[in-house]
């Protein structure tokens, strides 16, 4: 199921634009990707909405507060949202599951800016345990984090339990891929000037068939061991090519993060 905001605009681009280059974020497999573990990834969470259902992706930030996009919390209230964390496998009536208490939604999310600012800070009913195993904190980048700067890119991986195609279906099993982290300068070249370096950070393969899908939304991008993006939007069908995915830069939230991690929690 998509975020309510996402299925009105899949239908005013729709009736607008017939080509590819339509830039929708939706919440779903990672395209092309192989069976994972929380093991490696214990900071990985799904986002459940009203039905129960994942929803979106998310990382773990701190014992109570959960990190995903906020195309995922747009237009939604706490009570309808709920975690599962610690588990590989997702499901409606699993374990390890917490209560939303509050979305703290970037004051600047704009959606028909390309997303800028798609960001938001999800606090927990209750407070996480951390076991250094199956549940724990991801690590965020320093303030303004440089990105590669090279046409080569740098490897990166992507997690989480979206689609795996467009029309696909949503991966109880979590996924990764790994993919190519992209050059400012070379991210805003193939999303033709439709990215911004200030709110963006594109991740992909020069070939596409590999990325993130529906449900992959407010998942995590990690290069270097650490959370360098949220997944925000692709051009459909996804892992089209040449356009790699793009995300939310996380380096440039990092105040605005422990802001509001300090104020709230």
């Amino acid at each position: 199921m998509l975020p309510k905001q996402d299925l009105c605009l899949a239908i005013i681009v729709l009736l607008a634009i017939t080509s590819i280059g339509q830039a929708l974020p939706m919440s779903g497999r990672v395209v092309n990707g192989t069976d994972s573990n929380v093991e490696k990834y214990p900071f990985v969470i799904s986002l459940r909405g009203p039905s129960g259902s994942h929803w979106c992706g998310g990382s773990i930030i701190s014992k109570q507060f959960v990190m995903t996009a906020a195309h995922c919390t747009d237009g939604t209230s706490a009570h309808e949202l709920s975690v599962q964390y610690g588990v590989t496998t997702i499901s409606a009536e699993g374990p390890t599951v917490v209560r939303v208490k509050k979305i703290i939604q970037h004051e600047g999310y704009n959606p028909y800016n390309n997303y800028a600012n798609d960001i938001s800070l999800l606090m927990l009913e209750e407070p996480l345990e951390f076991d250094g195993v199956t549940v724990a904190p991801v690590k965020l980048p320093q303030l303004a984090y440089a990105t590669p700067q090279t046409q080569e890119g740098s490897e990166g991986v992507l997690i989480g339990w979206g689609l795996n195609a467009t029309g696909g279906v949503i991966q109880s099993t979590l996924q990764e891929v790994g993919l190519k982290v992209y050059s400012d300068e070379e991210c805003t070249a193939r999303h033709e000037g439709n990215t911004d370096p200030k709110y963006h950070i594109c991740g992909g393969v020069d070939e596409g068939g590999k990325g993130q899908c529906s449900g992959d939304s407010g998942g995590p991008l990690i290069y270097q061991g650490q959370q360098v993006g949220i997944v925000s939007w692709s051009i459909k069908p996804c892992t089209a090519a040449p356009y790699p995915g793009v995300y939310c830069k996380v380096s440039q939230y990092i105040d605005w993060i422990k802001r509001n991690q300090i104020v709230l929690g």
